[in-house]
């Protein structure tokens, strides 16, 4: 894979675009509020609408990019729709200009992130010997961007303000632009297989799509788990527990640098032992780690726990979607998109979550929340993998009984 310069390239734009989301995103909500004076509750209509409208557009680009779209087009005008979105909140000071920016650019640069593991898959079950393995190392590149880009972002914004971290996403994004359109390939799949795909029924009830359906809430439950987690930790501990702020950014370092070098050995992993048993496993370890963190208040024994969340959101993050793409082949773009689409929900749920349950109760009460829904995931993982079992032998025994 690494001999490979296309392959290098797709891993670099990984890396790229994701630096533009970890300059701007982790920001976005504080400029809401300081920049624009919204109230929380302004806030949370914003959060709404912008997660709303990118599910809603990048879900139907991506049903378009499985039948006759070229992915690199609309990977080239996703972006180019983020970089305005990045530079209007430059020079934005209106709330509800910022919402119909959200509204309108924002929804469509959402279908990057799909489009661009689409365009990867095909490119590696096709050049690359191990595409899993592959796509784990992209997904990596996007998280090695977000353990430094957040933290420069914030410094930046300390020191010269929300222009200068905007500035410097919309910097980036123009960067990862002229990458993709100069070396990327423009297609991977030929058109006439794209027609002749789209042309087959796809099934609406029943059989692979009640799959899909299962498998998609078990995303949501694992990944509202996790950014329920995020989002309550930092007023958690400085809220309740009192502690030294820095904890918080040794915690969440600790716990991203143990996520890469799982990110990537995951595809080796599953390769060996199968992408769903790894999963299963993962959020399995993932509720080991919310039991200590509640019946833990120490530093130290907090620390080793992100040994186990850095293993338990390291193969959720990078084999979820493989499992995704797999289930449907046919449709990589929507697959794609679709699990970005499933993470966005869960970080909407997340959000929703930490406001209410704080108010009724405390932040610690969070971790319970977090638990009983990497609980009910795990259940989920068990049946799913149960019911894929089953979906597999059929065809065997069928074909046993005609010979």
């Amino acid at each position: 894979m690494f001999k490979d310069k296309t392959a290098l390239l797709f891993v670099l734009t990984a890396f790229v675009t994701g630096l533009c989301g970890a300059f701007f995103y982790p920001l976005s909500s504080l400029f809401i509020v300081e920049a624009l004076g919204a109230e929380p509750m302004m806030l949370s209509v914003y959060m709404v609408i912008a997660i709303v409208s990118s599910v809603i557009v990048s879900q139907l680009i991506a049903r378009q990019s499985d039948r006759n779209w070229q992915r690199k087009t609309i990977l080239i005008v996703s972006l180019s729709c983020y970089l305005v979105t990045v530079m209007s909140f430059i020079f934005v000071r209106d709330y509800w200009t910022a919402v119909a920016v959200a509204t309108v650019f924002g929804s469509v640069s959402g279908a990057s992130f799909g489009q661009l593991f689409a365009l990867g898959r095909e490119y590696g079950d096709r050049y690359v010997k191990d595409s899993t393995t592959f796509l784990s190392t992209m997904r990596a590149g996007i998280a090695i961007a977000w353990v430094f880009g957040p933290p420069a972002a914030f410094m930046l914004k300390a020191s010269y303000g929300f222009g200068a971290a905007f500035s410097v996403s919309a910097a980036v994004v123009s960067f990862a632009i002229l990458v993709i359109i100069k070396y990327l390939p423009s297609s991977v799949v030929t058109k006439e297989t794209k027609v002749g795909q789209s042309d087959q029924p796809v099934p609406m009830s029943g059989g692979i799509s009640a799959m899909i359906v299962l498998y998609c809430v078990i995303v949501v439950c694992t990944f509202a788990a996790n950014n329920l987690y995020i989002t309550s930790m930092p007023l958690y501990l400085s809220q309740e527990l009192k502690v030294d702020p820095s904890w918080l950014g040794l915690l969440f370092g600790a716990a991203a640098a143990f996520e890469i070098p799982v990110m990537l050995s995951a595809g080796k992993m599953a390769e060996k032992f199968g992408a769903i048993k790894v999963m299963t496993l993962g959020v399995a370890i993932g509720c080991v780690f919310y039991l200590v963190m509640m019946f833990n208040t120490s530093f130290s024994a907090m620390l080793v726990a992100q040994l186990l969340n850095g293993f338990y959101i390291g193969v959720c993050a990078t084999l979820g979607m493989v499992v995704l793409q797999d289930m449907m082949r046919d449709r990589l773009g929507t697959a794609s998109t679709l699990f970005s689409s499933m993470m966005n929900i869960a970080m909407l749920v997340a959000s929703l979550s930490v406001g209410f349950v704080g108010e009724l109760f405390n932040y610690y009460s969070t971790l319970y929340v977090s638990l009983v829904s990497s609980l009910i995931a795990f259940a989920l993982l068990v049946l799913f993998s149960i019911k894929s079992s089953q979906a597999q032998s059929k065809p065997i025994e069928a074909s046993s009984t005609a010979s």
